[in-house]
């Protein structure tokens, strides 16, 4: 009776499990980039960071705080009471810096154009860290597709193994063309082991950026490569206005208008005290208005240097700026060229390579069936066909993923993701 129960429980447990994994979501493309969007810390820190960015220039635009103040002061002992003499009084004040005019204004513009500049961070993050989503999609197709073809083949080459042990049984063959073929499909099983495990890495570094534990992707019915219309000054010009460009432009803008407040701090600020007086009912009050002006009589030590940092900021903003410019200029160059060239060899397997290989290995097992070709030529020409239909995904592969990578870039979507999947 223990037994059964223990049994029944299995049971349970196993059913619990199946239906566990039966409902776990398995996502595509679309459903990535949602839960990249939601989930993605890298992009909710830059968010974060640019809301941050935008409540400085209120901040710093704003008047010091106000200062309110009370004195006593007392004839003949601390704290004399009312009308003890003209002189005793208690009294309550205000104070008020103004900082000249113009400085907060420049404070305030300062900001703002940092805020821009870290608004076009935070729109050139959400587009780098979804090309990489693309880019490890796209590798972890590779592998799935390769591992398609890889069993596939391995059921043709168990098949060939078949019919060269059938040959050998009846005297037509020979036992080393069965052990080739055990051989061989052992080799695709090894194959199978190894890039299961880069399918795996692909897979944790997606649900690494979707910040997930673990994730399920359902693999699409085929794949097919993606067409960019745009031509390489189309891809200039965007990328001349992308969030990567525009971020250090607005940068420069900020420092420029820092150089602006540095020369303000030359100029002197202002404090208003006004004060009224309390002294009894036997004699007036007394109302006091002050005026005073903070000198900067060490600008010698401070202001100069500090004029002569944002000069510094400055140029090396400027420098910062033409880095981009220059950078995003190779970059569209070469990932254009890559995207080039994948799509002339991608042509050349379809149009010639593919089809002279499955030729070959058809004529090939025609020719060793009927025993007019040796079985070495056919697994030579299998292994063939093997090689040139992962090369063309790969190939295929480094096609999406240089689209995906030139998108950062430019700063826009260039191909919507899973539009060339099925």
């Amino acid at each position: 009776m223990p037994a059964n129960a223990r049994g029944i429980r299995f049971c349970m447990l196993a059913v619990a499990i199946v239906t566990l994994h039966a409902e776990e979501k398995s996502f595509g493309p679309h459903d990535l980039l949602s839960g990249l969007f939601q989930n993605n810390p890298e992009i909710q820190a830059a968010r974060s960071r640019f809301e941050s960015a935008t409540k400085r220039p209120s901040q710093l635009g704003a008047l010091p705080e106000p200062m309110a103040s009370y004195t006593n002061f007392g004839v003949g002992r601390p704290f004399s009471s009312f009308n003890r003499s003209e002189f005793a009084y208690q009294g309550f004040g205000v104070s008020q810096e103004f900082p000249f005019p113009g400085k907060l204004a420049l404070a305030s513009e300062e900001a703002k154009r940092e805020a821009e500049s870290i608004q076009q961070n935070y729109l050139s993050v959400v587009v780098d860290v979804t090309a990489r989503l693309k880019v490890a999609y796209y590798e972890w197709l590779t592998v799935q597709k390769a591992i398609e073809l890889t069993r596939s083949h391995s059921d043709l080459l168990s098949r060939f193994e078949e019919i060269a042990r059938n040959r050998y049984t009846v005297g037509k063959g020979l036992q080393q063309d069965v052990l080739k073929a055990q051989l061989e499909v052992s080799t695709l099983e090894q194959q199978i082991a190894m890039l299961d495990e880069k399918r795996q890495r692909a897979e944790a570094e997606i649900a690494s950026l979707l910040a997930a534990p673990s994730i399920a992707i359902r693999p699409p019915r085929g794949i097919e490569p993606s067409s960019l219309s745009l031509s390489l000054d189309d891809l200039l010009k965007l990328a001349a206005d992308s969030p990567r460009v525009r971020a250090e432009q607005k940068m420069v803008d900020a420092r420029a208008v820092g150089i602006n407040r540095s020369l303000k701090d030359f100029r002197p600020d202002f404090r208003v005290n006004l004060q009224w007086q309390r002294t009894g009912t036997n004699f007036p009050d007394y109302y006091m208005a002050m005026v005073e002006v903070k000198i900067p009589i060490y600008y010698a030590r401070k202001q100069r240097y500090a004029l002569e940092e944002s000069h510094s900021r400055l140029r090396e903003a400027e420098q910062n700026y033409r880095t981009a410019q220059q950078q995003a200029i190779y970059q569209v160059k070469d990932q254009y060229l890559s995207i080039q060239s994948s799509e002339r060899i991608m042509k050349l397997y379809k149009s010639t390579l593919l089809p002279q290989a499955q030729l070959t290995v058809d004529s090939s097992s025609s020719a060793y069936e009927v025993g007019n070709s040796d079985f070495l030529t056919l697994i030579t020409n299998l292994t063939n066909l093997i090689g040139l239909e992962r090369q063309y995904y790969d190939e295929l592969a480094r096609h999406e993923e240089a689209i995906a990578r030139l998108e950062p870039i430019v700063g826009r979507e260039l191909i919507p993701f899973g539009e060339n999947t099925q």
